[in-house]
Order: structure tokens, then C-alpha cells, then sequence
């Protein structure tokens, strides 16, 4: 989910934020990304004075030239709002379709304007279905009681919180929000821990044990 409300007009140093973010998101979906990975992106600050939400690109084997398209044709828009708890409740809906683990990246560099209530929304799409994990990258944030609200949201979505300083920070966060999550299960099916692949090392008992990504059965 990527906010392109009027705040990423503004610059980090000689380029404006929306900018960085579709380089980013270009080279995330080209290189990062394995092509035919179930994807979709939605993208809200499109329409001044609006809380409009739109799918962008509906869930599919990820294309990157077709997505590169898409997100070439990105712009943010002044005196647009921020719906994140409007585009996080569409998110059950565009990821329908998904077996296995969801992901949910919000992309973000401001707070809720349109009277939503995202910790909510973040519950239910957490008790809605099994392996939907959500995480935010916060980008050039200034207000660290914005980012603590994030953390926070981050933990009820299972997810982590990345605060994006700059164009570096932008892409290291978002290939880690990106990772597939996995458990350690025992003989009898009980889960000992899980993690995240590529994070930190998780403690487990002694024995014979199985992982699996998460949300695999």
C-alpha cells in the first residue's frame, strides 16, 4: 500500500519523495521480487481533498514490466488525504485469492486524515485469516510520536516497523518487510517458535524438528 498524498511531493535533498518511492518500487518489483509472485499494490492520495483508495494493480503472477507501467505512472497529489485504515479494510478483499502467508507492506509518511481507525483494521484483518502479516515503513519521518504510533500498529499486524530515513533506508526496509516468515514445528505438530527468514536467529528446545514458511500447512 503506498501513500501518494500531497506530503510526497516534498524533497529529501534534490528528489521528491514520491519519486525515490518509484524507484524503489521499480527496482523492488524487477530484482527483489521473483517474477510470478502473487502480487498487488494499492495506492491512495490520488484526488484532492479525497480519501480515495484505489487497487492499482489487482492481485496477480507479478509482471515486472507490466507493474513497472503502473508505478512509472504514479504521481502524488497536493491536498490529498491519508485513508490508511480505509485502504488497510480493502486489503481482506484484494488478497482473497492468496494461499499461504499474506504480506502487507504499508508505505507511508504521514498519519490517518480521513477519520479511519487503522489498529482496528489491522486486528481484523489478523483474526480474518491465518499467516497475514503486516508491517509499515515509515519515509523521512520528522515526528517521532507518528512513529511510535506506527511500532505499534506494527505489532498488533504481527509485522515490524522500518523508519525509512532516505533512499538507502527506503529499499533495505523494504526488502526486509518483504521476507517470508517461518515456524519451527515439533513431531506433533506444535509450533516452538517462528521468525522471520533473514531476521534474527529464534531459540528452539533440542530435537528433531520441522520449519515450513508460515501460513503453509
Amino acid at each position: 500500500i503506498l501513500d501518494a498524498s500531497g506530503s510526497m511531493l516534498q524533497k529529501l535533498g534534490a528528489v521528491r519523495r514520491i519519486d525515490i518511492a518509484r524507484q524503489t518500487l521499480t527496482k523492488l518489483t524487477s530484482t527483489t521480487i521473483p517474477a510470478g509472485t502473487p502480487f498487488a499494490l494499492r495506492v491512495f492520495g490520488r484526488e484532492v481533498d479525497s480519501c480515495q483508495t484505489d487497487l492499482d494493480v489487482p492481485l496477480g503472477p507479478l509482471s515486472a514490466s507490466a507493474v513497472g507501467q503502473r508505478i512509472a505512472a504514479l504521481n502524488a497529489k497536493n491536498g490529498a488525504k491519508t485513508p490508511i485504515g480505509a485502504s488497510l479494510a480493502k486489503v481482506a478483499d484484494d488478497l482473497r485469492s492468496v494461499q499461504g502467508e499474506k504480506i502487507v507492506v504499508l508505505i507511508t509518511d504521514g498519519e490517518e486524515t480521513c477519520g479511519g481507525d487503522p489498529a482496528a483494521e489491522i486486528e481484523k484483518l489478523r483474526k480474518a485469516g491465518v499467516g497475514t502479516r503486516v508491517s509499515i515503513v515509515g519515509f523521512a519521518l520528522d515526528d517521532q510520536k507518528l512513529a511510535a504510533t506506527f511500532r505499534r500498529w506494527s505489532d498488533l499486524g504481527g509485522g515490524a516497523f522500518f523508519d525509512a530515513k532516505d533512499a538507502a533506508g527506503l529499499e533495505k526496509s523494504l526488502a526486509a518487510a518483504l521476507r517470508p516468515g517461518f515456524e519451527v514445528v515439533n513431531a506433533q505438530g506444535l509450533i516452538l517458535a517462528s521468525g522471520v527468514i533473514g531476521g534474527e536467529a529464534v531459540p528452539v528446545p533440542a530435537g528433531n524438528h520441522s520449519v515450513r514458511i508460515r501460513g503453509e500447512a
